[in-house]
């Protein structure tokens, strides 16, 4: 009987763990495509395998976004590429949404350009055609063809 026990204990604590996240920043936020259009300020916790983007108006929660193996949008779940058609507008490659909010290159690197701070991309296909910048710690995404847009500016 106690062999069952801490069997279960073991199982339902190891499931309840989330690793600390190791930044939390407040930024103020623009997203805007076709399911929804927001501006205001926000909080992105990160660490090795999670990224956290929380959007409030007015103090209220209006926007909680979880990226993981899965990304959750106010708790409801769908497969990152699923998010990538559902959001961007278009199926990019698994880790396109985990890139861009940790602000690092996408396509592999694909028409990179260092800038003072940072670096840009311009990527242009029949599905899509993207504008990425990253200075400092702000971004900028913006997918002309899908209407999407995404800023990031850092609050101090």
């Amino acid at each position: 009987m106690s062999k069952i026990l801490l069997v279960v204990v073991l199982f339902f604590t190891g499931c309840a763990y989330k690793a600390p996240y190791t930044t939390s920043k407040p930024y103020f936020i623009v997203i805007k495509n076709s399911q929804i259009a927001v501006a205001d300020t926000g909080f992105i916790k990160k660490n090795e395998s999670t990224i956290n983007l929380q959007l409030f108006s007015a103090s209220t929660p209006i926007l909680d976004l979880h990226v993981e193996q899965m990304v959750c949008i106010n708790r409801t779940c769908v497969s990152k590429k699923r998010f990538n058609v559902e959001f961007f507008g278009y199926t990019h490659y698994e880790s396109f949404v985990d890139e861009i909010f940790r602000l690092k290159p996408i396509y592999d690197k694909k028409n990179l350009k260092k800038i003072e701070s940072g670096f840009e991309q311009k990527i242009e296909t029949e599905n899509f055609d993207i504008t990425y910048r990253v200075e400092g710690k702000n971004l900028y995404f913006r997918d002309r063809k899908n209407r999407v847009l995404v800023r990031l500016k850092e609050l101090r």
